[in-house]
């Protein structure tokens, strides 16, 4: 399916201005809408706060700051969208939330990798990040530090025969399309060969994507999400198409570990879809 419609996800964050940069990079190759989402409400909160009070006022604070703020980036959005089309819009509440709610009506989302320094000294409130596990859309996923400045001339495939690895495949066909090559990397036991990778190389090459097959295999129990990260390295490959994996239990969202050593430690682009 073409994409005609980008939803941007917009905050008083350090990467906004790497993600409104994406965003109209991509509304440009694909002539599409750009939705910019900048939502008001803050994303961490300094772990020295405590008390329900001293939280509170921090939240109303900093959400004030965010609503000015908006402005400038109001501006800064205008100055660069003169050759696209786009809508900007304010709003508060939770992050994933507010932009899970509008994926059922765009073709792709754009957020960025939470900071792992966050982590140490900060209290994640809305961790924008796992919108993959709940968008209706798939979701490009913008490292904190890009290991190249290039994005989609070689693009690596993390395959598995699941149904969430075959949904990003199909949704990443416009990006593979375009790419000069195309990697399919599966990772295999000993003696368990998987055949599904060669078919999906062959349904890639029915649409004519430039696609190889590299098979892996896992003898010494490495991390799956450690292994594709080392590859793609190797590959030098600046962009990464996988399946987002998890599932909900009482209402919490559990990532699986794949997804969540990615997340935590990629360092290009990754578009993910669940």
């Amino acid at each position: 399916m073409p994409i005609k419609s980008i939803l941007l996800h917009m905050a008083n964050d350090e990467q906004h201005a790497d993600r409104l940069h994406r965003g109209i990079e991509l509304a440009k190759r694909f002539d599409a809408h750009l939705e910019i989402l900048y939502i008001a409400t803050p994303v961490t909160m300094p772990a020295g706060i405590t008390g329900r009070g001293a939280s509170y006022a921090y939240l109303a604070e900093a959400t004030a700051i965010a609503h000015e703020k908006a402005d400038e980036v109001e501006h800064e959005v205008r100055r660069h969208c003169a050759d696209v089309t786009y809508s900007f819009r304010v709003e508060e509440g939770d992050h994933v939330t507010l932009l899970a709610r509008r994926t059922p009506f765009v073709d792709l989302a754009v957020v960025s990798q939470s900071h792992p320094a966050n982590l140490e000294d900060r209290v994640r409130l809305q961790i924008p990040d796992q919108l993959p596990m709940q968008a209706a859309c798939p979701t490009i996923v913008l490292p904190w530090e890009r290991r190249t400045p290039t994005s989609g001339k070689h693009t690596l495939i993390a395959w598995k025969n699941t149904r969430e690895a075959g949904r990003a495949v199909r949704d990443a066909i416009p990006f593979l399309s375009d790419a000069e090559a195309v990697t399919v990397l599966t990772i295999e036991r000993p003696g368990k060969p998987d055949p599904s990778g060669a078919e999906i190389c062959d349904y890639l090459s029915k649409h004519d994507v430039n696609v190889t097959l590299r098979n892996n295999i896992n003898d010494n129990d490495s991390s799956v999400g450690e292994i594709i990260l080392q590859v793609a390295g190797e590959l030098d490959c600046d962009a990464l198409v996988m399946g987002a994996y998890g599932h909900s239990r009482l209402r919490e969202l559990i990532i699986g570990g794949v997804t969540r050593h990615i997340l935590g430690h990629m360092d290009l682009p990754v578009l993910m879809s669940h």
